[in-house]
């Protein structure tokens, strides 16, 4: 755990969610042993003819107003901690990995501020290392977004204008998959992202792997670089290391080292990616990136060289 004392947002969420449940199992076993006994208390063997006709009884409409409303408050103090307890102001993170999650229609932009005054650019696939507690900034581009990896953390908006805090903290490695949970216009659920969480000295060595420009292409990716530095391409993602610089769509320098394309509506494989560039509206209705006519050779070339961008 951080820190050796501060529960993270899963663990606190755990911790409430175990209390009402409790609570709720409680509640659920006292009304079926109420409704058991009075089957049994009041069958028709036992209570001959009409039974006795009861009109009110305030002993017990008294209790079962006030247990249910003492319920109720404790379950509301207990859920108002855990909000307060999730939502730590940012001065708690002193030490704190910094990551920069911005929102955009419809994908993520990551930033990894570096020591140097320098960032690290990535999108859609966030890496963090294990057992490391990040301090995530949270942004938005456009329109409300909502951050949200259910295994590792609770919800939390992102919006125009305002800078939200969020942490972020994995005990265990692995895959966790998250998504926008606020609805953001057509293509909201076409809006995911993964984070990929590993050791210390491998996410160091992705890390380092990132921020480095695009290797030099080469046969016929270097003809697919030409292609698309002098079409619409280059005008809305960056490669770092070559002409393009578009900042409208995601960076595109290590493209290739991504798992999925489009925020994870298609496999990040050679018969998707084409199928991506060739139409994309095919896949990603109303989103931004607009159908490029290339030629079969042109868009080949293309392929090739995003290949090449790991």
């Amino acid at each position: 755990m951080p820190g050796g004392s501060v529960r993270t947002s899963t663990e606190a969420i755990a911790s409430l969610g175990t209390i009402v449940g409790a609570i709720a199992v409680v509640i659920l076993v006292g009304v079926e042993i109420a409704i058991v006994y009075a089957i049994w208390r009041y069958r028709s063997s036992r209570v001959g003819g009409i039974p006795p006709q009861i009109t009110g009884n305030t002993r017990l409409e008294v209790i079962w107003t006030v247990l249910p409303a003492i319920t109720l408050v404790v379950v509301f103090v207990l859920m108002i901690g855990t909000m307060n307890e999730i939502a730590a102001a940012p001065s708690s993170y002193q030490g704190a990995m910094p990551l920069v999650v911005r929102g955009h229609q419809w994908w993520w932009e990551l930033r990894y501020p570096q020591k140097d005054g320098t960032e690290v650019v990535a999108a859609n696939e966030i890496h963090i290392p294990v057992s490391t507690e990040i301090d995530v900034s949270l942004q938005s581009a456009d329109v409300i977004h909502s951050f949200w990896v259910p295994q590792l953390a609770g919800k939390m908006d992102l919006i125009p204008g305002r800078d939200n805090h969020l942490r972020l903290y994995a005990s265990r490695t692995g895959t966790y998959f998250g998504a926008c949970a606020e609805y953001c216009g057509i293509e909201h659920a076409w809006m995911r992202l993964r984070i990929v969480v590993e050791p210390a000295d491998r996410f160091q060595t992705w890390l380092r792997g990132q921020a480095a420009s695009r290797a030099a292409p080469s046969g016929l990716a270097q003809k697919g670089e030409q292609v698309f530095t002098t079409a619409l391409c280059a005008s809305c993602h960056t490669v770092r290391g070559s002409s393009a610089s578009g900042a409208a769509g995601p960076d595109l320098t290590h493209l290739a080292s991504r798992t999925t394309i489009g925020a994870g509506v298609l496999p990040n494989n050679d018969a998707s990616l084409h199928d991506w560039v060739a139409d994309p509206q095919r896949f990603k209705p109303g989103s931004f990136m607009p159908l490029v006519p290339l030629a079969p050779d042109d868009l080949n070339a293309v392929i090739a060289y995003l290949r090449s961008l790991q």
